[in-house]
């Protein structure tokens, strides 16, 4: 009799159990805009500004600075760790390209190539950014050791990250050009008198 007691409590629990137990009903999909209307897309967070920029990577040369205090004119090989571009710097000399010309012409901060920063670990290259940054920087490279002296062979001027990037992460278009030299808000006149031997010039007709 307890037996089968026991057994009529089961099945009935069972049962509430199975009742009480439902799906997880699927969220409801979202209408298509029909005609006439507009998807409404959140807007994008506007990027940290430069000078924002600018004083968060100042905190990391700081940082950096104190931890090689005393080492900053040796050279970056013997005090950094996974230096494969930048050989012929010192210390001090890396600091400083990585914050006033890569950091400023990309508008970027320490932690965009060197993920780890906040651990104090710089060396890691899980960063695609890293990567591409080794590489435009032999780019930049071949382009000041090889390229530009057969065409200047005298007065051979030099490009960096700012000539193309102009603060920006992408090099940016045609429309973000800033206003023809002379004119307002443009850089004044350069001096074309200084001997530089250019591409030849060019044929009447051309």
């Amino acid at each position: 009799m307890a037996v089968r007691h026991a057994a009529v409590v089961l099945g009935s629990l069972i049962t509430i159990l199975s009742c009480t137990h439902s799906a997880a009903t699927p969220a409801p999909a979202q209408p298509s805009p029909g005609p006439g209307q507009v998807t409404v897309v959140p807007p994008r967070r506007l990027p940290p500004s430069r000078d924002s920029l600018a004083a968060l990577r100042a905190t990391y040369v700081a940082q950096v600075m104190r931890q090689i205090a005393g080492r900053e004119d040796q050279p970056d090989t013997v005090v950094f760790k996974n230096v494969q571009v930048l050989k012929s710097l010192t210390a001090r000399q890396l600091i400083e390209k990585m914050d006033k010309d890569y950091g400023v012409a990309l508008s970027w901060n320490c932690t965009n190539c060197h993920r780890f920063a906040n651990e104090g670990n710089w060396a890691s290259d899980t960063s695609a950014n890293k990567r591409r940054a080794r590489f435009m920087q032999q780019m930049t490279n071949e382009i000041n050791g090889t390229t530009l002296p057969k065409l200047y062979p005298r007065d051979t001027p030099r490009i960096d990250c700012a000539t193309c990037h102009r603060g920006y992460n992408e090099p940016p278009g045609p429309q973000y050009l800033i206003p023809e030299r002379g004119k307002p808000g443009g850089l004044p006149m350069p001096n074309f008198n200084r001997g530089r031997a250019g591409p030849p010039p060019r044929s009447p007709g051309e």
